[in-house]
């Protein structure tokens, strides 16, 4: 279908399939006049197949019906090298993995801005490629694949596994995100104990930590990765929000209480979310985020596939571990309202909110023993033993919780902190006099 040209494996064109650039078909008709129209998603399959979403050119449906040869034109973004491949249909998958795959990577569009599923996506096309040509040009040579050593892969792996703890293990992880993927803005989101939300326990690289945001499982790019386990690749979101139509953060509308924003650049281009599973269990996602159109490549989802594994599996494996006096608080200075709601177990510092849920409600069990008790000595396992705090049976979920609450007072406030002094034990600081006020306005002490 095309004239002489340099013929080009399709692997050698990675790029040219990660929808930065539309890419363009073009069909016949029974009376020869030919239709273009542009495609969401050309996806690479093998060396020798494609496969095309089946959503909104019914011409191209028809006209392929009744001539199963086409042609498509794409570019790589990098050096605007255009390539055409002639394709013959073989035939339309509307399920399975390849299916799924493609329907996630649409469905994310629709996700980030609230609005999942609103691509309804009918099928997928599997064509076989006869012919890939690179269109004549000034320049032909490619730009040079981004290649990461195997000794970087095993130093990170080493890393992993002499983390001592989930503190150490998960500023391991974002180390390795920068170290192995060149991504200096990350976020790490665990699952709570429901199984339906996600919180944020750290990150690196923004102006606003996120310490503590909450995202459904379900709900946005990391939501919908979480639901289907499938990780989420979106790598030109200027591209891909135009077929959107409803006002970013549309998602909140409804939810009660505060909410603290999710980690996030201003001007995001690129993201990939990958699901953290273990033993087929979902352990939380890794979220890397990036300013430049198609920073993350399908090499890159790949090998952040494996250190979200390893991070998960260290996880699972962690064990869970076994007085010095704190300064006092100054009674010279006014003294902080502590204000405790039990129905969320939020917890307010001078009307200000901090934190809710089991956070809140070991941090509500902490200054109660410091004010009744003049306690700031504690263990994990003691909290663990604790059945007034009613933590559910997850293994990480304590450890995780103290070290949203640690990070969070670092935040918000300079008076109240959570100092590490051995293995699960810890020491809460405080250097003001603080009033302690039950739900219902009653103080406490």
């Amino acid at each position: 279908m095309t004239g002489p040209g340099v013929e080009v494996p399709l692997r050698d064109i990675p790029t040219c399939f990660e929808g930065i650039i539309p890419s363009s078909i073009c069909s016949v008709g029974p009376d020869g006049m030919p239709n273009v129209t542009f495609l969401s998603v050309v996806h690479l399959v093998d060396d020798r197949h494609v496969a095309l979403s089946r959503q909104f050119f019914k011409k191209t449906d028809e006209n392929t019906a009744r001539n199963p040869l086409a042609q498509v034109g794409m570019v790589e973004p990098a050096t605007g090298r255009q390539f055409y491949l002639d394709l013959r249909y073989d035939h339309t998958e509307t399920s399975g993995p390849l299916f799924e795959r493609m329907r996630t990577r649409l469905d994310a569009v629709a996700a980030y801005e609230g609005m999942t599923n609103v691509f309804h996506l009918k099928g997928v096309d599997v064509c076989e490629v006869l012919h890939c040509e690179m269109a004549p040009c000034d320049f032909p040579e490619g730009e040079a694949p981004r290649v990461v050593g195997l000794e970087k892969v095993e130093a990170f792996s080493a890393k992993v596994a002499a983390a001592e703890d989930l503190d150490e293990l998960l500023r391991v992880a974002l180390e390795g995100c920068e170290e192995l993927l060149g991504c200096r803005h990350a976020f790490v989101m665990l699952v709570d104990e429901t199984g339906q939300q996600l919180y944020t326990v750290a990150s690196t690289g923004y102006a606003s930590s996120g310490t503590g945001s909450e995202v459904w499982v379900g709900e946005g790019l990391v939501g919908l990765a979480a639901e289907r386990r499938q990780s989420i690749r979106v790598t030109n979101m200027a591209r891909d929000l135009m077929y959107a139509h409803a006002a970013r953060g549309a998602s909140a509308e409804g939810r009660d209480g505060p909410v603290i924003p999710l980690p996030g650049l201003p001007a995001v281009q690129s993201q990939l979310v990958i699901p953290m599973l273990a033993h087929r269990k979902l352990a939380g996602v890794l979220a890397l985020q990036s300013e430049t159109a198609g920073a993350f490549q399908a090499a890159d989802e790949c090998l952040a596939s494996i250190t979200a594994s390893q991070v998960a599996m260290a996880m699972a494996s962690l064990g869970s571990p076994e007085p010095v006096v704190a300064p006092e608080a100054d009674s010279e200075v006014h003294p902080v309202q502590v204000k405790y709601y039990a129905d969320d177990e939020s917890v307010f510092l001078d009307n200000e909110y901090l934190i809710r849920g089991i956070a809140g409600g070991v941090l509500w069990r902490l200054l109660r023993s410091y004010q009744e008790e003049q306690r700031v000595e504690f263990s994990n396992r003691e909290l663990r033993l604790d059945s007034t705090l009613a933590l559910p049976d997850i293994k990480d979920n304590l450890e995780a919780r103290l070290i949203l609450l640690r990070k969070r007072l670092e935040e918000r406030c300079d008076y109240l902190r959570i100092e590490k002094t051995a293995r699960g034990r810890f020491r809460l600081v405080v250097t003001r006099p603080l009033t302690l006020v039950a739900a219902d306005g009653a103080a406490v002490l």
